[in-house]
């Protein structure tokens, strides 16, 4: 066999990562036939087929995950070196793009942001704040480097998840509204994976235990909008307790538990991800925000 034509190889990969030759095509920026031929040429040269092609779906054959699983551990090692490269030339300037769950906007990295621009002024922060299910494409992709998010689907191969931090959650009320019947009845949802049917269940259904006919009166994926709502009295909500401890002092909220309820933080990367100095610094902050 003649020596292995890498960027056939490259071309296989991603048609296998992302599932299909379109969007494939997509993201290395060339026209969906040379990819295919491409991967025509890769199958004589290893003398055997990659996959098949069925109804707009493509289906590996046994030796077409075994290359797979091996050019996955070559194109990680290629963009590991890429990323350490672009790190050491680069690590006081250029973009930092990342995103984050709703709950964790806009009090959480409004001073995050701050603290980068004055200690890397060369560094352009990008933002991006939603659920999870709207962003991992974008992850995958590489436009963005990293996200943070409490509620996680079911990753694709090329995606890590890491355990960040373990944050408590705090069910309150106005206390102005704490011994009012309907109030405490009404509850005010988080939507986290971006389907109105997708609340986060487990905490709503730990609360009607003490509260058996608590009905979801509102659903918002905003912490700020639920944690307005519920300072004027609309009902009762689970928040993040490093949003509202200055309205728990104050007084103006009230704790409806004497218990913290912790829901983990998660981190996704792609697994190819580069660890830069930057990225520790900025994740190191975060971490000391959300575990307050």
């Amino acid at each position: 066999m003649n020596n292995l034509d890498l960027n056939y190889l490259k071309y296989f990969y991603y048609v296998t990562r992302e599932g299909g030759f379109t969007k494939a095509a997509e993201i290395l920026h060339v026209q969906q036939p040379v990819i295919s031929r491409a991967v025509k040429l890769l199958e004589q040269q290893l003398g055997f087929k990659l996959l098949e092609r069925q109804k707009k779906q493509i289906i590996l054959t046994t030796e077409g995950r075994e290359i797979y699983n091996l050019a996955q551990k070559i194109f990680h090692n290629t963009d590991q070196i890429t990323a350490f490269a672009k790190d050491r030339k680069e690590q006081t300037a250029g973009d930092l793009c990342f995103a984050t769950s709703d709950s964790l906007s806009p009090e959480t990295l409004g001073p995050l942001l701050v603290q980068i621009k004055k200690q890397y002024p060369q560094i352009r922060p990008i933002h991006h704040a939603g659920p999870a299910t709207f962003l991992l494409d974008q992850i995958r992709e590489g436009k963005i480097e990293f996200g943070l998010f409490f509620n996680v689907p079911d990753l694709t191969p090329d995606l890590d998840k890491t355990k960040l931090a373990q944050i408590p959650f705090v069910f309150v009320i106005a206390k102005t509204q704490a011994k009012n019947k309907t109030i405490l009845e009404s509850f005010i949802a988080s939507r986290e994976q971006g389907s109105f049917d997708s609340f986060r269940l487990p905490l709503f259904e730990k609360y009607k235990q003490q509260h058996k006919n608590t009905q979801i009166t509102a659903v918002s994926s905003s912490s700020i909008a639920r944690k307005d709502m519920a300072l004027n009295g609309l009902g009762v909500t689970v928040l993040p307790h490093f949003l509202i401890q200055t309205e728990l002092k104050n007084g103006v909220l009230k704790s409806l538990s004497d218990d913290e309820h912790f829901l983990p933080l998660y981190l996704v990367e792609r697994k190819s991800s580069y660890r830069s100095k930057l990225k520790n610094s900025v994740l190191s902050e975060i971490k000391k925000i959300v575990e307050k």
